[in-house]
């Protein structure tokens, strides 16, 4: 396997095409990474603080695993526990041979990529498609994800517009948006199709119940809320233990993996479809997979289980920057994935991972909920030369370096040895160019320095000792309780606006009884005749429609007949042709931007379905951040409802070739009016 590592690794760099792939991807995601960050200044405490949540949750896991199962159970949702991957696949094909579905679209998740679940389906006759962009080209292109975030990492546009035209019949075009354009079409209707949606959690919160899914491309809500069935599968270790802490993690996770302040969409779902509800799936289960795990929790690889899968640490690493993700021969590539492949699947198999690092301490540095990579890479290391005998050459040398390192004379005649060795050994600008074997691996794709004629001891003691100074002491402050009350509206919603025009949103202020006028121009000016809209329960929404309504424009509600319906499917056909959606929301989020659109006894299909989405939004029901909102009454709004969407600007992607577009599976554009 170190053979075939190695192998990989030379085919990789000697890839130029790769290599500037990756280039490209490193720069934007860690130049991107040193921006947001740059704009949280409490971000180290923060980062103690997530890790502190993460570790407390590892330490007390079957406390927490068995109050999740509990209350997902009184949701209403189907809970199923795995013992393994291939456990978890039989589960989910039991469930879709059950329901007799033909046809499974996958929202990205990495934990379905670890067990194999896309060939258990196939195998039992059952078509699965991925629906997250860089997961669909990849799928047709028959190959593995290259990185945690960006599954395509690895291809040029001309690359994908090849496939495009070799496996969806497209003219070949190597523009972005067209290719975007040309997915987008082919997977709308395998989503309108489906019987199944299986998607990931990014977390579980355990004393909710709440399910937290966090995407871009607005295809992880198709696929939670259009099938009849939603499946979710996730590791044991995916919880934390409120929605408090679930909001520590969702200011971290987005600004890790993509450098945004957050993602297009956080979806947090809880029941499946109740009585009243206008849409939403008929049944909601969720695969709790261990797959050694619970082992893992218990073992000194541990503190891996505390990874939120940002994929910082890949962007960070010289030595994935050089390689890739197609080199590691595991799903989970990079520091990350040679720490956790090892604990999940094997040291014999994956423990050489761990050699394939410089321990430079990059991905410790930008680790979210900082993990001891570096540390953890030497204990996967110090274990696999416990359960693999090492070559006689590595045995033998390691076996002198110890005896020379157990006596001081010995130590310091070896270095004078190697001192005069090393001088009349050939180099070059004071660097050695070959060195004899088997030391010559080194200096094969190196330079090695010479070593020092003195010891560091000597040479100290030739500079005069440096006085201690006592560095003043500064407690730790202690963390700002979060104050449910809000600075002045005016305020909160100037920062609103400014932040989700930064992220291509459109805002539009306006005063209260003006909305229906406000609303009635926009709809003009993109000249439709059709919406999709709420109306009941809701003053402002009914005036907006009304007015509407008495101009000839078309209100549609989004009702969607549940699965046993046989017209369901053409129902939901019919919905996807409107291009304008109306909705309101219950909060606004004054630091990204967001809004929070709530679905108990609403359809989300109005905030996803169409290409343009218009959100009426009252001015004092915008709050600073996701913390003030949830103490200001979130946190019941989100245990009440069957599913709630915290939506930021359109939709969108850099999946190829890290060029970012607007409007993949959700709207291209979001127009907030402020109601004041």
């Amino acid at each position: 396997m170190r053979a075939n590592f190695r192998r990989r690794a030379r085919r990789a760099i000697a890839n130029r095409d790769l290599q500037v792939a990756l280039d490209r991807n490193a720069e934007r995601r860690m130049g991107a990474w040193e921006a947001v960050f740059a704009s949280l200044p409490e971000v180290e405490s923060l980062r103690r603080h997530a890790h502190e949540i993460r570790k407390h949750t590892i330490e007390n896991l079957d406390h927490y695993l068995e109050h999740f199962t509990q209350r997902l159970e009184e949701n209403g949702v189907q809970v199923h526990r795995a013992v393994d991957g291939d456990e978890a696949c039989r589960l989910v094909v039991s469930i879709a041979k059950a329901h007799e579905a033909r046809l499974v679209t996958k929202s990205k998740s990495m934990t379905t990529e670890e067990i194999g679940l896309n060939r258990a389906l196939q195998k039992a006759g059952i078509r699965v498609v991925e629906t997250d962009l860089g997961e669909f080209i990849v799928q047709l292109r028959g190959e593995r994800p290259a990185h945690i975030i960006t599954p395509a990492v690895h291809l040029r546009r001309e690359d994908v517009a090849a496939t495009f035209e070799r496996e969806l019949g497209m003219s070949y075009s190597t523009n972005v948006e067209d290719m975007t354009a040309a997915a987008r079409a082919v997977l709308r209707e395998e989503f309108l199709a489906a019987q199944i949606g299986v998607s990931g959690v990014n977390f579980g919160v355990a004393e909710s119940g709440t399910l937290c899914l966090v995407t871009n491309e607005g295809n992880g809500r198709m696929v939670t809320t259009l099938p009849p069935v939603h499946i979710a599968v996730m590791g044991v270790e995916r919880l934390v233990p409120t929605l408090g802490d679930l909001a520590v993690m969702l200011r971290l996770l987005p600004r890790s993996a993509t450098g945004q302040k957050i993602t297009s969409y956080v979806t947090l779902m809880q029941n499946p479809r109740q009585e009243g509800d206008a849409a939403g799936p008929d049944e909601r289960h969720v695969i709790i997979l261990d797959n050694n795990r619970m082992a893992m929790a218990g073992s000194p690889l541990a503190e891996s289980l505390l990874c939120i899968r940002c994929g910082a640490c890949l962007n960070a690493c010289p030595v994935f920057r050089e390689i890739g993700g197609h080199a590691y021969s595991s799903v989970y590539p990079g520091p990350i994935g040679s720490v956790v492949s090892p604990g999940l699947f094997g040291l014999a198999e994956f423990g050489h991972l761990a050699k394939a690092s410089s321990l430079c301490g990059a991905c410790a540095e930008v680790c979210p909920v900082g993990i001891d990579l570096p540390g953890l890479l030497l204990r996967v290391r110090h274990l696999y030369t416990q359960h693999r005998l090492q070559p006689v050459t590595t045995r033998w040398l390691m076996g002198l370096y110890t005896w020379l390192m157990l006596s001081p004379v010995r130590y310091r005649w070896a270095q004078k040895l190697a001192a005069w060795a090393t001088r009349i050994l050939p180099s070059r600008d004071g660097w050695i160019g070959m060195l004899p074997t088997p030391l010559s691996n080194w200096t094969a794709s190196r330079f090695f320095p010479p070593f020092s004629r003195q010891t560091f001891v000597t040479r100290k003691k030739r500079f005069p000792p440096v006085e201690r100074q006592e560095l003043p002491y500064h407690p730790p402050k202690a963390k700002a309780e979060v104050r449910a009350e809000k600075t002045s509206v005016e305020e909160v919603s100037v920062r609103f606006g400014r932040e989700l025009e930064a992220i291509g949103g459109s805002f539009v202020r306006c005063e209260l009884e003006c909305a229906p006028d406000m609303v009635l121009k926009y709809i003009r000016e993109i000249g439709v005749d059709r919406l999709l809209a709420w109306s009941e329960e809701d003053a402002t929404l009914l005036a907006v429609s009304q007015r509407l309504q008495e101009k000839g424009y078309e209100i549609v509600k989004p009702q969607l007949p549940r699965g046993d319906d046989p017209s369901r499917e053409e129902r939901l056909v019919e919905l996807s042709l409107v291009e304008v959606g109306l909705t309101g929301a219950v909060a606004g989020i004054a630091e990204t931007g967001t809004v929070v659109v709530d679905a108990s006894r609403r359809s989300q299909l109005a905030s996803m379905l169409p290409q343009v989405h218009l959100v009426l939004l009252p001015a004092s029901e915008i709050y600073e951040t996701m913390e003030v909102w949830l103490a200001a009454g979130g946190e019941q709004a989100v245990r009440g409802t069957s599913s709630m969407s915290l939506i930021s600007g359109p939709s969108r992607t850099a999946d190829i070739e890290m060029t970012m577009t607007i409007g993949v599976h959700g709207p291209a554009r979001v127009v907030v009016f402020c109601l004041e």
